[in-house]
């Protein structure tokens, strides 16, 4: 959309939910039109970028050319929602785009990225702001960028940090109300629209409460969407007690049962979707799939973890951070590498392996263990090579002194939020022409998460406590009384052994195409496919033996895509 007379034009990727609140403040007869788009446009062609970015409450990236000042800025919302990905050319040319595909397709983008390879293969995920390419940048979350005469200077506009101990709130009902009107104020925010939206419903705490705080805000029917698995799947059937919170809620419910021949049959749309190699994208891609028959904007749960401490290795990371024995790590990692799986996935030796220090001494040391796939000194094997994977994007601009957690969740709001989640979810369902929304992932409701101390969020029975005790009266019973974690987990361990499976991943990883790409030691590759194969072990601690193996499928799949031959 073209503004001040065709001279700034303004390209937008996004959604800006509070832009009816910003049109309040403009003359009517000052915009193009009555959506978001004019709305944003008009702000920043009386106030220029930098002012306005933090005024916004949405998911965003954006260019704005301005042809005054002979400028291109890019800009991106403050937490990664919208992808934004940039190459500038040996002219000084700048090339820019949502999708790493198109802007690759523009020429810009080399040589397979080896520090991001590395990265891939330690963390499950490429590190912004490193893409798959060399000469391809991802601009950070929370950062612009301003391309003038062929140079190209990048700023920070938001700094994801929380206030010290002095902000936060102690008294419990205060906390309960403060959290309560914070997050269905987002919820609410989150459902302008000039569609019907959905919900993405797990049978969880996450999804359930997005589907308390849409029933309350008032949607005459919410439509709610979820996957299921074929008997004997291997890991819990979430969908019956989805649809049992659906009908609590009165919702529409549509539920989609899925075998393992379905989705292997749907594997290669899926890897034509993929613009970066992943770990941990598929569920979201089938779910958004699901959706899409239905509407065309959905809710998702994903960010509660992250900012109210909800995953399990946030507790054990808790029993660490109490214990005064944690000078036994060196020997603890010695023994642990001479124990079976079986034993390592024990809740009491991960318990015994934090207390005494095998996952580190400090939230950064903590979070690295869960969070790795494929230890360095493994991926450095793998690649024959000194492993350059690195500990995530300038992680220290998120460190928190007043509290061990408040540090891990930062961290992980850096991490695996930025560019694991966040980015999959995205490609995902837009690959299914699916907005996702996050409510959970909100500038707003990320300042709230900060004024709550550690204790109001996790103890070590439960994470996202004050979620659970804000929500008590709308929730479930089932809900409020399970501390398990609900999600659309795959039984991708169990379909990755049986024939068809195992035979698509073993062709594809042995293949002659595969090994010309002399990325990795075919060696190392056969032993890990091995070490997963030959096991028998289906308990949860073998995701450690099936997961690399996915990944590097993951992988092949992808370069054949983006790479074609051998390179």
């Amino acid at each position: 959309m073209t503004f001040a007379g065709g001279l700034q034009t303004l390209t937008f990727n996004g959604e800006i939910y509070n832009f009816r609140e910003l049109r309040a403040a403009i003359s009517p007869t000052t915009l193009a039109s009555s959506g978001d788009t004019a709305v944003l446009g008009t702000l920043l062609t009386e106030s220029g970028v930098q002012p306005i970015l933090p005024k916004l409450r949405g998911m965003f990236a954006f260019a704005w050319r301005d042809a005054d000042t002979h400028t291109v800025t890019l800009a991106r919302d403050a937490f990664g929602i919208k992808p934004l990905y940039y190459a500038l050319t040996d002219g000084g040319d700048l090339i820019y785009g949502s999708e790493l595909r198109a802007v690759r397709m523009l020429g810009a983008g080399g040589a397979l990225c080896k520090n991001a390879l590395a990265d891939y293969l330690r963390w499950g995920a490429v590190q912004a702001p490193e893409t798959m390419f060399d000469g391809v940048r991802c601009l950070p979350p929370g950062h612009l960028l301003v391309w003038r005469a062929g140079r190209i200077e990048i700023k920070c506009w938001h700094l994801p940090a929380w206030p010290g101990r002095e902000a936060w709130v102690h008294d419990v009902a205060e906390q309960r109300d403060l959290v309560r009107t914070g997050v269905l104020a987002s919820v609410k925010a989150h459902l302008v629209s000039d569609v019907p939206v959905g919900v993405f419903l797990s049978g969880g705490l996450d999804s359930s409460l997005l589907t308390a705080c849409m029933r309350e805000a008032g949607p005459a029917t919410i439509r709610a969407f979820s996957i299921g698995y074929e008997e004997r799947s291997g890991v819990p059937d979430e969908s019956a007690a989805a649809q049992k919170t659906a009908e609590f809620y009165g919702c529409d419910f549509v539920r989609e049962r899925l075998t393992a021949d379905a989705v292997e049959s749907k594997l290669d749309s899926y890897f034509d979707h993929m613009d970066q190699p992943t770990g941990d994208a598929l569920n979201t891609w089938l779910v958004s799939q699901v959706a899409a028959r239905e509407v065309k904007v959905a809710l998702s749960g994903l960010g509660a973890d992250e900012w109210w401490a909800g995953y399990n290795h946030h507790r054990l990371a808790s029993i660490a951070a109490r214990s005064p024995l944690l000078g036994a790590g060196a020997l603890m990692r010695v023994l642990a590498s001479m124990l079976p799986h079986t034993v390592r996935g024990n809740r009491l030796w991960k318990a015994a392996f934090h207390a005494l220090g095998g996952a580190g001494s400090h939230a950064e040391e903590w979070q690295a263990f869960a969070r790795t796939i494929l230890p360095a000194d493994e991926v450095a094997a793998l690649l024959s090579q000194p492993s350059p994977a690195s500990a995530g994007p300038n992680i220290d601009r998120t460190r928190a002194s007043d509290s061990w957690l408040a540090d891990l969740l930062l961290r992980e709001t850096g991490t695996y939020l930025a560019n694991t989640l966040l980015r999959d979810n995205d490609v995902t369902s837009m690959a299914h022409s699916l907005e996702l929304r996050v409510p959970f992932v909100d500038v707003q409701v990320f300042d709230l998460a900060g004024r709550m101390p550690p204790e109001a969020k996790l103890n070590l029975r439960r994470g996202k406590q004050v979620l659970r005790d804000a929500f008590r009266d709308v929730l479930p019973p089932w809900i409020n009384d399970d501390p398990g974690k609900k999600t659309f987990t795959l039984p991708l361990m169990k379909w990755m052994r049986l024939p068809k499976w195992r035979a698509r991943i073993r062709d594809t990883l042995t293949s002659q195409r595969c090994r010309e790409r002399g990325w990795m030691d075919a060696r190392r590759v056969d032993a890990i496919c091995a070490r997963f194969f030959d096991s028998r072990d289906e308990t949860k601690s073998a995701w450690h033996l099936s997961q690399p193996v996915w990944m590097l499928y993951v992988l092949e799949e992808w370069a054949r895509r983006n790479l074609g031959a051998a390179t």
